[in-house]
């Protein structure tokens, strides 16, 4: 028997309307995971945004729209109808930063325009203290831009990937080598990228308001390592034991003066490096726990980069 106008009218008000969540950096390395995540999660309409539209054989799950984070036009019409902001988009490895400043720039302007509730903001931890790191900095003006705007955000600091498109750990344990930098002693924080993928989904749908405006850090419970304790649970975690090979700070402080005359990328990448030896690259995940859950521990979380990696089984 047909439900009378009035029933249907009822149920539908008790379906929670799912949340329009577009998703900017979908194609890029980590961009891919997040867009993964959240096409699980009922509560979301994704979208993603792509210069060049949908790619052949997608998710049929995920709408795609065309959007460049230098063209503002094409950043409103993205934008149209959009509940929720993530944004993991950078440019710094392609060798240019007008993606990290003028880029984001534009996004966070479009994003006020369209009025949407909650912009999911992917930071670094300690960028306010890495004006030397062209794109950490890029992190912190981002940071104060969205503040400005009056956008509601949620800002996921992230630490170090443990792993990387191209995993240089990975590529040197399987020669049995571990390839550090700096020293063996001091410490910086690590995150999985599968994890942070993770993380900024659930910062996206997240349903209570108490996220809102929230700065959160991410990373593992036991707290940062240094190159010995990462090469010794690698070592641990796939039993068997790595030649650890370190470039020492001096080697890199040298080549930060000749790289900058032929490499705005290689120079952000030495002054990167170069911060983490001042001991503030720490992720202080007391937030963490309260948004995403318990933070994983650093044996865990190796153990999992190990099986993907067909270092384990």
């Amino acid at each position: 028997m047909a439900k009378s106008p009035q029933l249907v009218t009822v149920a539908d008000t008790l379906t929670p309307a799912r949340k329009k969540v577009l998703i900017v950096g979908a194609t890029g390395f980590l961009g891919t995971k997040i867009l993964h995540k959240l096409a699980l999660e009922k509560s979301a309409a994704v979208v993603a945004m792509s210069r060049k539209g949908a790619p052949s054989g997608g998710d049929a799950n995920i709408e795609w729209v065309r959007g460049d984070m230098m063209d503002p036009a094409s950043l409103d019409r993205a934008l149209q109808g959009v509940d929720v902001v993530v944004s993991s988009a950078n440019s710094y490895m392609k060798g240019s930063l007008d993606t990290d400043f003028q880029g984001n720039k534009n996004l966070i302007e479009a994003a006020a325009r369209a009025k949407v509730s909650r912009f999911v903001f992917l930071s670094i931890v300690s960028c306010e203290a890495a004006s030397a790191v062209p794109h950490f900095y890029a992190k912190k003006v981002a940071e104060d831009l969205i503040k400005k705007s009056g956008v509601p955000y949620v800002f996921v600091r992230a630490p170090s990937f443990l792993d990387q498109s191209t995993d240089f750990i990975a590529k040197a344990v399987k020669a049995g080598k571990f390839q550090g930098m700096g020293d063996k002693a001091t410490r910086w924080s690590y995150v999985l990228t599968d994890d942070l993928a993770t993380y900024l989904a659930k910062a996206a749908t997240y349903s209570g308001t108490d996220i809102v405006n929230q700065t959160i850090d991410v990373g593992w419970s036991d707290g940062p390592k240094n190159q010995q304790e990462l090469a010794d649970i690698i070592s641990d975690v796939i039993n068997k034991r790595l030649k650890i090979q370190i470039i020492p700070w001096w080697m890199i402080r040298v080549a930060a003066r000749p790289v900058r005359l032929f490499s705005e990328l290689g120079y952000d990448l030495i002054q990167m490096f170069l911060f983490f030896r001042t001991g503030l690259y720490i992720s202080d995940v007391s937030s963490h726990e309260r948004f995403f859950g318990p933070a994983p521990t650093a044996r865990d979380a190796i153990t999992r980069w190990a099986r993907n990696q067909q270092l384990i089984p």
